[in-house]
């Protein structure tokens, strides 16, 4: 048993308190700012690793890239961050395959001033992100 308290790190407490609201904050504002713009973009996730991004808004001007992150909801370990870049058409990236079931998609601007944030499942065939969800 001790060697499973000591082992057995559990990776949602956190202790740095402070900081972490003081993140939160910051992610609250971001939130805000992707409803003020409308952003409301289109995304699919296939099985055999590809994530593609649309924005329909006239409100997202063109970003060297966008951070796509795929938050499993309580395996820190299998967290994933991408950079999707920017086609003719779309925000495309790779990640790895076979990713399912529940997750929460983070959609962060280039200059982070904004995020969007959402449960899904996964894969996701289209799916139109809404802010503040």
């Amino acid at each position: 048993m001790v060697f499973v308290a000591v082992k057995g790190k559990d990776s949602l407490v956190s202790d740095n308190y402070y900081k972490d609201g003081m993140e939160i904050n910051q992610t609250i504002e971001q939130d805000i700012r992707a409803r003020e713009l409308g952003l409301r973009p289109r995304v699919t996730i296939t099985e055999d690793g590809m994530a593609l991004m649309k924005f329909e808004s006239d409100a997202v001007t063109q970003q060297p890239s966008v951070t796509l992150k795929i938050i499993h909801p309580t395996l820190s370990e299998r967290d994933i961050s991408v950079k999707l870049l920017p086609t003719e058409k779309a925000y495309i990236g790779d990640i790895p395959n076979g990713l399912s079931g529940r997750h929460y998609l983070d959609v962060y601007a280039y200059d982070r001033s904004w995020r969007i944030r959402e449960e899904v499942q996964l894969p996701l065939a289209e799916y139109t992100l809404s802010p503040g969800n």
